[in-house]
């Protein structure tokens, strides 16, 4: 299912943050990972002509050597543990460069080790991360910093948490969070998450009232059997559900998955026309920023079988 992986890095600690996970994705499925990096080089110089147009090379070359030996000393690290690697690099920023890479290669897995708050929403739309879910159709699995709380207790991806949301498509996520857990021998935790119904009001022309008791129920009732639904779709892994209640969607999420210890969050993603209610502002994007574990997100149209968009 993921035969290729292309790990993004820009050369920080936090790269290694993701080698675990990746080691385990590799060991499962015999994949061939790629290590990316992009360095500026001359790319701001293109206007040299003539003979200073040779410059470049030297620059590039430059630039070239002194990001090598970070990047053979990954290839090493994950080498030794037991992951097939080799190196790419191109002159340019990875921002630019990611998006053509990703529909040039077609990897089917991307691993990006995340900066946390700033990284995702820097650029509104503009980060590397934010652009990859966008712009393309392969899963993309990130490690943000806090992933470091746990890393070392981190023992491969048993619990695998499923937040589902009625509104848009989820069952590919369904799919791959089920391929995951016949993989490792885990299970497969769908939630859903809804507004406390206790706090709910139902508007009438006298005014605003709290949802009766027998409504409240009714809605819950019926929550509660579509989420039933979806975990029973799953036939080859074990499955559970829960309805969660909480103000906050992307909090209701992070804190299940922090107080049952979760091993991978996996997110179903829309596409290009509604990132911005998607992905910026939502559920996904608190996740990703804060999650204590892996998070993997799928775009609607993504097969398991060929491991990739079946578009």
């Amino acid at each position: 299912m993921f035969d290729r992986i292309l790990l993004l890095t820009d050369l920080t600690e936090a790269t290694r943050l993701a080698f675990r996970p990746i080691a385990a994705v590799a060991g499962a499925f015999g994949s061939r990972v790629t290590i990316f990096h992009a360095f500026r080089g001359s790319s701001e110089l293109f206007y040299l002509e003539g003979e200073a147009a040779r410059l470049r090379s030297l620059i590039d070359e430059a630039d070239r050597e002194r990001a090598m030996p970070q990047l053979e000393s990954f290839r090493a690290e994950l080498a030794g543990m037991g992951v097939d690697c080799e190196i790419m690099t191109r002159v340019g920023s990875t921002f630019d460069l990611a998006v053509d890479l990703i529909l040039e290669s077609k990897p089917d897995l991307c691993v990006i080790p995340t900066e946390g708050h700033h990284e995702f929403t820097g650029r509104v739309l503009g980060s590397t991360t934010a652009r990859i879910i966008r712009d393309t159709d392969v899963p993309v699995l990130t490690v943000n910093e806090k992933f470091a709380e746990r890393a070392e207790s981190w023992s491969g991806f048993r619990r695998i948490l499923h937040p589902i949301d009625f509104n848009g498509p989820f069952e590919e996520g369904l799919v791959a969070a089920e391929e995951f857990a016949i993989e490792f021998g885990g299970r497969v935790e769908v939630v859903h998450v809804v507004e406390p119904l206790q706090t709910q009001v139902l508007t009438t022309p006298e005014g605003d009232i709290l949802l009766p008791k027998d409504i409240q129920y009714q809605i819950k009732s019926r929550l509660q059997a579509r989420l039933s639904d979806a975990a029973h779709t799953l036939q080859r892994a074990p499955a559970c559900w829960q309805l969660i209640e909480d103000n906050k969607p992307g909090s209701g999420v992070m804190s299940y998955a922090d107080r049952n210890g979760v091993d991978l969050i996996v997110l179903p993603t829309i596409g290009r026309d509604s990132v911005r209610n998607t992905l910026l502002g939502s559920v996904a994007e608190h996740v990703i920023k804060n999650a204590r574990c892996p998070v993997l997100t799928i775009r609607h149209g993504w097969s398991a079988r060929e491991g990739k968009s079946a578009a």
